[in-house]
């Protein structure tokens, strides 16, 4: 938030520390699924999609409707929600119209301290309120992702490069190493600086195994289309995933294979290259449902 910070326990307890000023620290007790810190309060979803709002509530911030949501986002003095239909429901303080929330679908919604911006299924940002129109607008283009300060808004393309808009006075000046440019030239995949990553697996539920590629740096898994190892897999036999793409261009595949002994094997073989085994590369039979547990890390040739 602005002076607080609040986190997610694994068990579904929020926890909170910094300043307390109106409460904006004292989260209730319960489970939630995810939480957002404002500037003066915080919101909470609760397991069961309703929203929680603690802290500040000089102009209705906290005043959460009733019903079910998926994803709530705190701003300066309003608050945003999407419900699982895909429609935005803001709440709060509406100078210039911030919680003024269009009709249609969204697919994430992101408060900001005088403005709101939302990403629609298509990929397009939205934004309303106090949205310095005298400047640079949203991006074009497929976005995958949106995050809204106080004064300006940052969106992820498909691509993975990061654009900022509004407010010029720094906020908003990304990187070049994010902009998926370097002295003028595309990066396209360099994302080949993202050659190196970890194999990374889990336990499903129902006994399969899920692996993926997690780039070194990287916050996301890259997941393939066909990356669960069945229950029935024949001992000794290689099994591979779909081709792994990353920033565009295929890396190569998984290898997995099941052992005597009931773990699992996990290699890399890449595009025109010899499989690579890296040195902690085995899933053990009796690993935590639900898990991720990761390989060492992986160099790929250029």
């Amino acid at each position: 938030g602005r002076v607080h910070t609040c986190g997610l326990r694994a068990n579904g307890a929020v926890e909170c520390w910094g300043w307390n000023s109106d409460g904006r620290a004292d989260a209730p007790g319960g489970s939630f699924r995810a939480v957002n810190a404002g500037v003066n309060y915080t919101c909470g979803l609760r397991t069961n999609g309703a929203v929680e709002c603690w802290g500040d509530n000089s102009s209705g911030q906290a005043d959460a409707p009733g019903g079910s949501f998926s994803a709530v986002s705190a701003g300066s003095g309003h608050t945003c929600g999407l419900r699982a239909s895909g429609a935005v429901e803001c709440w709060g303080y509406n100078w210039a119209g911030r919680a003024d929330a269009p009709g249609g679908s969204f697919s994430a919604v992101s408060a900001g301290g005088r403005h709101t911006c939302g990403l629609r299924p298509s990929g397009a940002i939205e934004c309303w309120g106090y949205t310095f129109d005298w400047q640079a607008q949203p991006p074009a283009g497929r976005q995958t992702a949106i995050s809204s300060g106080f004064y300006h808004a940052c969106a992820l393309s498909e691509e993975g490069a990061a654009s900022c808009w509004m407010v010029s006075n720094g906020v908003a000046d990304v990187p070049p190493s994010l902009r998926g440019e370097v002295g003028g030239t595309t990066m396209e995949a360099s994302a080949l600086e993202l050659r190196r990553g970890r194999i990374v697996a889990r336990r499903l539920t129902d006994g399969r195994t899920e692996f993926a590629w997690l780039p070194v740096g990287a916050d996301d898994r890259v997941l393939p289309r066909s990356r669960y190892f069945p229950t029935n897999a024949q001992a000794e036999r290689w099994l591979r995933s779909s081709p792994i793409e990353v920033g565009g261009v295929e890396i190569g595949r998984i290898n997995a294979r099941l052992l005597a002994d009931g773990r699992i094997e996990f290699a890399f073989t890449p595009t025109n290259g010899e499989r690579i085994l890296p040195a902690s590369r085995f899933f053990p039979a009796d690993t935590e449902v639900d898990r991720w547990l990761r390989s060492t890390e992986i160099e790929l040739s250029r």
